[in-house]
């Protein structure tokens, strides 16, 4: 039968009739005079309007990276919670103590992170700032706009590595190993690279070249203080302490879970998932084990030289489904294409990125990009077979609904266009992230992935969302190492071990984000199962969906709370 469009509804049950009559009765009543004073609730409103205006953007310190500079960052996070909550949230009803709620959770967890987690006291790489140098090198445009980024990031550069050995007061191995690996490759761009584009820029260019000794030696400078220097400093390791992670998950992203309890759960959930895959390697093929299926599916993938096609056919495909089955209305013309990711950037990250639409183009159409890193014929023989293993058919027809339909670009699409600015312009991991995977499982459940291998590789997946719950928990919190961690991810998800490290290393350096996939899932689900117990016959996952992305991204207890909020 067809559906009504989203913005209709069938005929109204007997208990929706009679809530919007008792709504509408009690408007009338409730109704105020205009001679009757502005209520204490229309003035905490207004000045919640009023900071939300002005709310800080989370923007990094981007100068000489000083103390001084960390220390106004953080003075200006707290005194804007401060300023917040000398709005009184008890005169706030409604989406306006949402927004209240939300606020003072970003700004909470901003605190935490600059306070506690403190990255510039322990993090070497923090200083390096060869990623700005190396895209300004390589990406197109006039000279002399390059030329002038280039000038000042090499301007600031030594300045930012001798605070660094001022301010690195704690010795984390890893992170000491990290830098060391940064800093004596960056060499090279200050022996080469910056050379020749002083070379080829001619007289333009020719005021960088004192930049570049200056920063050359201040560089190997730096490398003698991590290799003789920081080791002598006090030894920690990841851990943001116990204490710090509750606060994260109770005032950040506002969950019922402390450390104990998510690394009971996270356990819990990560053997529940190995039975499933167990489970369904058994319906493949009795005489194989799942991990044994995992390697072959892994090395089943698209010709080389059709990998960007082979992406773009599956996007096509899953926002076809996400249509057809009418699982989320998408009332705006959009796309989503499939590009090769620009030269400069693939450095950064093995497989790629997806960049959500900001606004329409030209042509009136929001448009999202994902950007592959595509296959390079003049890799080594290994290196091409890694690429090519990481990019099977399994990882793409599972990954193109958690990046395109109905995942990151349909959420990001409701979130461009919400209509409370705070909402609009602000999101957590704890969402967004969890809205990607549950879409994998969405796929999953309403037919999308063609066979029981590709079910296989999805499950796969998910268990490496469920370690990361564990070693997020574990290295952060002392209950486990990063060699352990490493090991869960080869040894039980079947990660390469370069693979494996890049991401504990990722997870070391952002306490909190990696947890947001699994959770983010599973509390979406847990919402779901409300919705359909209240809506009972009336339930669609077309409204469930359109109701949920209509109201942001947020922490989920406050997704749920405007969720099931009275109207």
């Amino acid at each position: 039968m067809s559906r009504l469009p989203f913005t209709c509804r069938p005929a109204m049950p007997a208990r929706r009739l009679k809530q919007l009559i008792c709504i509408v009765l009690s408007s009338i009543v409730l109704l105020p005079l205009p001679s009757l004073a502005i209520p204490a609730a229309s003035s905490a409103s207004t000045q919640l309007t009023e900071f939300i205006s002005g709310f800080p953007d989370n923007t990094q310190v981007q100068g000489e990276l000083s103390a001084i500079e960390f220390q106004r960052e953080l003075q200006q996070t707290k005194a804007a919670l401060a300023r917040l909550r000398e709005i009184d949230p008890s005169q706030l009803q409604g989406d306006d103590l949402i927004d209240w709620q939300f606020a003072q959770s970003i700004l909470s967890g901003r605190v935490l992170a600059q306070e506690q987690v403190a990255s510039w006291q322990s993090d070497p790489r923090r200083y390096l700032d060869f990623g700005a140098i190396s895209r300004e090198l390589n990406r197109p445009g006039p000279p002399a706009d390059r030329i002038k980024i280039l000038g000042q990031a090499l301007q600031r550069l030594p300045a930012r590595l001798a605070n660094g050995e001022a301010q690195l007061r704690h010795y984390v191995p890893r992170f000491q190993k990290l830098a060391l690996f940064m800093a004596e490759n960056g060499a090279s761009l200050f022996q080469q690279e910056l050379p020749a584009f002083i070379k080829q820029h001619a007289e333009a260019a020719e005021m960088l070249s004192p930049l570049v000794t200056q920063a050359a030696t201040a560089l190997q400078h730096y490398v003698s203080f991590l290799r003789d220097d920081l080791p002598r400093r006090p030894q920690r390791d990841f851990a943001m302490g116990e204490a710090s992670y509750n606060a994260m998950l109770q005032q950040q992203f506002l969950l019922d879970y402390d450390a104990a309890s998510l690394w009971q759960y996270g356990w819990q959930q990560f053997e529940s998932t190995v039975s499933e895959l167990e489970a369904v390697a058994q319906r493949i093929d009795p005489d194989k084990t799942w991990q044994q299926l995992a390697v072959e599916i892994k090395n089943d993938y698209p010709a080389p030289d059709q990998m960007i096609a082979a992406h773009q056919d599956w996007v096509n495909r899953a926002a076809a489904h996400i249509r057809d089955k009418q699982l989320i209305p998408i009332p705006w013309r959009e796309r989503v294409e499939v590009v090769a990711r620009a030269p400069y950037l693939r450095k950064t990250s093995y497989y790629g990125n997806f960049s959500i639409t900001r606004g329409k183009g030209a042509d009136g159409v929001f448009t999202s990009y994902w950007n592959i890193n595509p296959f390079e014929a003049q890799w080594d023989e290994n290196t091409q077979r890694e690429y090519l293993t990481e990019h099977d058919w399994g990882v793409i027809i599972v990954t193109a609904p958690h990046e395109s339909y109905g995942g990151h670009h349909v959420q990001g699409l409701y979130q461009l266009h919400n209509p409370r600015p705070l909402r609009r312009q602000q999101g957590t991991s704890l969402f967004s992230e969890g809205w990607g995977l549950y879409n994998e499982h969405l796929m999953q459940e309403t037919g999308f992935f063609p066979d029981e291998r590709v079910h296989l590789r999805q499950l796969q997946l998910r268990l490496w969302r469920n370690a990361r719950v564990i070693y997020d928990v574990g290295i952060h919190t002392g209950r486990m190492n990063y060699s352990e961690a490493v090991a869960l991810m080869t040894d039980r998800v079947g990660f390469l071990p370069w693979a494996a490290q890049l991401e504990v290393d990722s997870a070391a350096a952002s306490p909190g984000y990696f947890i947001g996939y699994f959770v983010g899932m599973t509390e979406i689900l847990a919402i779901r199962r409300e919705y359909k117990e209240r809506e009972g016959d009336d339930f669609t996952l077309r409204q469930f969906h359109r109701e949920l992305l209509s109201i942001g991204n947020m922490p989920p207890s406050l997704m749920r709370k405007a969720l099931f909020q009275e109207k």
